[in-house]
């Protein structure tokens, strides 16, 4: 090879790399979004065999829990029994100690693999599941008592790891707030878990 003839194959190889890192990209993407979509079936499961123990009830999205959040390390909420179900609560094989997962980069079905930033990275419907703090009223609900369940969405991607966010993540939503704690990690859209225990992809507006 001549030095000219070598930077020439040193440019063509430069254009054909260029080229390809954006499929590249969007293959990763798409990779991650399928592992969250993963991720919220999994804690749809979850939510149907703690359903089928608990007479019919959905977990408080914020609030007390059969389970509680001492049986779990660091998950707390409408988290917590969920944790146990799947195996990730305290002294699970998985995460033996809280350390071991209590990152973002822990490999559990709370964490979204497109957000980088935080864990526990889902957000759940407070008027579609039950909210109790400060005496609210909203009490939890049943799953056969949901209105328009294949509509209704009861977790979805948080707003950890959004380029702007509203916050810094949080872990329940409501009608009033939705746009502002459903997060758009997945090229501007959301996946979500609904009331039929469908999931799916999202546009928040």
């Amino acid at each position: 090879f001549t030095l000219v003839e070598l930077l020439v194959v040193i440019v063509i190889i430069g254009l054909l790399a260029g080229l390809s890192f954006p499929a590249i990209s969007g293959a990763m993407a798409k990779a991650k979004s399928s592992e969250c979509v993963n991720n919220l079936r999994q804690i749809g499961t979850a939510m149907n065999l703690f359903a089928s123990e608990n007479n019919g009830y959905l977990p408080y999205a914020s609030g007390p829990n059969a389970a509680g959040s001492g049986d779990s390390w660091a998950f707390n909420n409408w988290q917590a029994p969920l944790a146990v179900i799947m195996g990730v609560g305290i002294g699970s094989a998985s995460f033996p100690s809280q350390a071991s997962f209590q990152n973002a980069k822990a490999k559990h079905p709370f964490n979204c693999p497109a957000c980088k930033t935080g864990f526990r990275t889902y957000t759940a419907n407070m008027r579609g599941m039950g909210f109790l703090p400060g005496g609210n009223a909203w009490p939890r609900r049943k799953i056969a008592s949901l209105v328009k369940s294949s509509q209704l969405i009861l977790v979805a991607d948080d707003t950890f790891g959004d380029p702007a966010p509203a916050n810094g993540g949080q872990d329940q939503f409501d009608e009033s707030s939705y746009t502002n704690r459903i997060g758009i990690r997945h090229g501007g859209r959301a996946n979500a878990l609904f009331g039929d225990f469908h999931v799916e992809s999202v546009s928040v507006s």
